[in-house]
């Protein structure tokens, strides 16, 4: 009847692990000439084994008083009969777990254009129209070189000078305004303005219900916009329209009145105020104390560095100096003096223009507005302080572990990386090949 049920094969494998089994127990547990039969078994015999045959050793080899019993199946005497060649296959003990997928900080995969230093510490914005690099800018650059230029110059020849002739304070306040300048500069350029995360950030670090302790709304607005954010502009309720709140289509999220998408850095920032190309970051909410610092001690500092380095430079000690200097070198050294000129008309002009922007600022202040609010001719609707509101917490943590593809949107291409200054010249001179 085994011919009925199984299949040679099977039969053969079903034997060989009987002659196996009892081979183990000792030759006295086999019963009289079943040694040649188990030698008929092994990988070198040339036994023909044919279903009859089978049948008749698992007949002899099996107990007197045992059951007939099918391949597969479970025991007539038992309580619940199952068909082990039909059940799914399960897991062991032993089976090895599957993997994490691997995370990453998330100043490491940020989805905007903004770049971190030291770790995600700090962080720069990006720069689409004056770009050296995406976020070094031109602007940037020339803000360094006007400060640190005419600066360096005072520091190595007038600040000894006055040191030696009894005049301390100048000397040290023009230390103490310089160190506030060059700081200010560095905490607009490299501070957080007031980013508010977009919608694949929250869900990635599963902060929406902390962002609406924070902010006083639900910003993912989730009892009638999808996961996925796609068509929300015009699912969000009456209440918070009313109150100025808007859709922003890129970040998929709703932002609070006064704060807007930035183009540059690509992210929605809390109390927009612009993007300056000169701090290379956005001026928002969380680092306008900064930048009105900034704007404010650089035109002190170059009131104080400006006419005593002219007044030193005109000076008999300076010019003997100079003449000494010109001498040794035969005139080696005029090209030099000649740029120290045009340098110090740069300087010049970047102060009157430093002088109008902080008198504009404070205009702004006094109104209670920003610039954008200003150009636009918007109406402040929060009535909210420009400068001395409070700055807010961080909106989101530069070191949370995040899964890298939990920030890649599935139902659209990734942006093209936007040209810069560097490269529309390169392209202009040189033709696209050379990119």
């Amino acid at each position: 009847p085994i011919k009925h049920y199984i299949k040679p094969h099977l039969a053969i494998s079903w034997q060989y692990q009987m002659a196996t089994s009892s081979r183990d127990n000792g030759k006295e547990a086999m019963q009289p000439g079943y040694e040649d039969e188990v030698d008929d078994f092994s990988f070198g015999g040339n036994h023909e084994f044919s279903p009859k045959q089978g049948a008749a050793k698992a007949n002899r080899s099996a107990p007197s008083n045992a059951a007939p019993s099918v391949l597969g199946k479970g025991s007539e005497g038992a309580k619940d009969s199952i068909d082990l060649e039909m059940q799914p296959l399960t897991g062991t003990a032993n089976e090895i777990p599957q993997a994490e997928r691997p995370k990453k900080r998330l100043y490491n995969v940020w989805p905007s254009r903004n770049k971190f230093f030291c770790k995600g510490t700090m962080m720069t914005g990006g720069e689409t129209e004056m770009g050296i690099t995406p976020n070094c800018s031109v602007p940037n650059l020339c803000v360094w070189t006007c400060i640190l230029a005419p600066c360096s110059l005072y520091f190595i020849w007038v600040f000894p000078h006055l040191w030696k002739e009894g005049c301390y304070a100048l000397p040290l306040a023009t230390l103490a305004v310089f160190v506030m300048a060059t700081g200010f500069l560095l905490a607009t350029c490299c501070s957080d303005p007031g980013i508010i995360p977009r919608r694949e950030v929250v869900i990635a670090t599963k902060t929406a219900k902390q962002l609406q302790e924070q902010l006083g709304y639900d910003m993912l607005c989730t009892d009638s916009v999808p996961l996925d954010g796609r068509g929300g502009g015009g699912r969000l309720p009456q209440e918070l329209t009313s109150r100025g709140y808007r859709w922003c289509r890129t970040c998929r999220i709703v932002r609070p009145p006064r704060s807007s998408h930035c183009p540059d850095c690509d992210n929605c920032v809390m109390r927009y105020d612009h993007h300056c190309p000169f701090v290379n970051n956005c001026v928002g909410q969380r680092n306008y104390h900064f930048f009105f610092g900034f704007v404010t001690s650089v035109l002190c500092l170059a009131m104080m560095v400006l006419p005593v380095l002219f007044w030193f430079l005109n000076s008999e000690n300076f010019e003997l100096a100079v003449d000494g200097m010109i001498h040794v070198s035969s005139g080696a050294l005029q090209p030099v003096f000649y740029a120290l000129i045009a340098l110090g008309a740069l300087v010049g002009i970047a102060t009157l223009l430093s002088f109008v922007l902080w008198v504009y600022h404070v205009f702004l202040i006094a109104t209670k507005r920003t610039t954008k609010e200003f150009r636009r001719n918007l109406s402040n609707i929060a009535e909210e302080p420009t400068l001395c509101a409070s700055r807010g917490p961080r909106l989101f943590d530069p070191w949370a572990l995040v899964d890298p593809r939990d920030l890649i949107r599935t139902d659209e291409a990734p942006p093209p990386t936007p040209s810069n200054f560097c490269q529309d010249i390169w392209s202009t001179c040189f033709g696209d090949d050379y990119n």
